[in-house]
């Protein structure tokens, strides 16, 4: 008891301390009209500017760009949208209110169980790195059939731990993986409703055909920093050569056309950062290892981010690129789609990467895709589509994780 109280108070204090730096930021909604008003946007970040993160946008202008601003970024910005003429909305006034209040919701589920009292389920709240590695210890001291491998270490030298979930082990595999991206807490907590559900609620017709490789957690290092820091970090941790900024953009780091194009960064500062060199970081080359051992049985490849709910295909390096099974991918994408919104009146759009978002070389399904020829690879941005965007409320977990359910036996009895 003592020992949870100590960490009680320690998570107390940085909860009080931390995330000062997003005091005043707002997070804005901008109509562009065309492509203009959009290149006008991005100048903002490419400058270079701390004072401008875009959170999402794509190349149509079906969607507004979603975009954090800093209060000495507001009086700019107000100047770019009123010589385009662009109408916006302010959606969170201040993003660190909204980050405390999350933070003490979090904070009185711990208290709730310090003193014992019923709380709500873990589906009701975002974990820490314990409670996601504590959750998986139990899956597999709960079901025989559930093996823990641990693919490889950080450079904080945390696991990276996958779910070996398997009563056949000639039966092909579904391979999941979460929170490659440190502040999108959504994929791990959505990942892990999955989990739950195909342990316990209907499951077993799945088992009977697949053997499933799940990663809750890609990047540890980085998902613990944005719960004891920084909510909002991107990278991992690793310390970059003859920088003073830390980490690298996991999803830039992968082999295949590393460093090309556009959409990824040689400077340690920026937060797309691709590292020093393909698969220069631990976390990278723990999935990359794992999955060339299982590639020819690996016959489905979901990568999970937020947000946005897109479903996308490769490639993500270059526009009108695309794998030899590009048309059945967006075929069967589509079917997803369609049962989606069929079912929870949530709308994404299927499409390659590149064509409806923007460029960006070195990720994951791009790799799995090109290199490994994992016949289905997608990379899926959950929800919401930037009313919070990153700071999605943990009471839409349930419904994210329904939505995943869905998904992925949409996507597996139709391969």
């Amino acid at each position: 008891m003592r020992y949870f109280v100590v960490s009680l108070c320690t998570l107390i204090l940085h909860i009080l301390c931390a995330n000062a730096l997003y005091e005043g930021y707002r997070l804005v909604r901008i109509f562009p009209r065309g492509a203009n008003e959009t290149k006008a946007i991005q100048a903002l970040e490419h400058r270079g500017s701390p004072h401008y993160d875009i959170w999402s946008i794509d190349r149509s202008t079906e969607r507004p760009v979603s975009m954090m601003v800093s209060p000495e970024g507001w009086n700019n910005l107000s100047r770019i949208l009123n010589r385009f003429n662009m109408t916006s909305e302010v959606l969170i006034e201040n993003l660190k209110t909204e980050i405390d209040r999350q933070a003490r919701e979090k904070n009185s589920q711990l208290r709730l169980q310090m003193f014992r009292t019923k709380v709500k389920s873990e589906h009701d709240t975002y974990r820490t790195v314990e409670e996601i590695e504590a959750a998986v210890d139990r899956y597999a001291r709960k079901h025989p059939f559930v093996q823990i491998e641990v693919l490889g270490y950080t450079a904080e030298n945390r696991p990276v731990r996958a779910l070996k979930i398997s009563k056949d082990s000639s039966k092909p595999i579904i391979w999941i993986d979460a929170g490659i991206h440190a502040r999108e807490w959504i994929a791990p907590a959505a990942t892990l409703y999955f989990v739950d559900r195909l342990l316990t609620r209907g499951g077993q017709a799945f088992l009977k055909d697949f053997q499933f490789f799940i990663v809750p957690l890609v990047n540890p290092d980085g998902y613990h920093y944005t719960h004891q820091a920084d909510r909002l970090w991107r990278k991992n941790r690793s310390p970059t050569a003859g920088e003073h900024c830390v980490g690298v953009d996991l999803n830039r780091n992968f082999p295949l056309k590393w460093g090309y194009g556009d959409g990824t960064s040689p400077r340690a500062c920026d937060d797309i950062y691709r590292g020093d060199g393909p698969a220069s970081e631990l976390e990278s080359q723990a999935l990359i290892n794992k999955l060339t051992e299982l590639k020819d049985q690996i016959v489905l490849y979901l990568n999970l981010h937020s947000f946005g709910q897109f479903i996308l295909t490769p490639y993500g390096f270059a526009r009108y690129r695309y794998p030899g099974n590009y048309n059945n991918m967006i075929n069967l994408g589509e079917l997803v789609q369609k049962e989606i919104q069929k079912r929870y009146n949530y709308v994404y759009r299927v499409g390659s990467a590149s064509d409806l978002l923007y460029e960006a070389s070195g990720g994951a399904e791009d790799f799995v895709a090109g290199v490994l020829n994992v016949p289905y690879a997608y990379t899926i941005e959950l929800c919401d589509e930037g009313r919070y965007g990153f700071l999605l409320p943990p009471a839409y977990i349930r419904t994210v994780g329904r939505q995943l359910w869905t998904a992925v036996k949409v996507f597996a009895y139709n391969i």
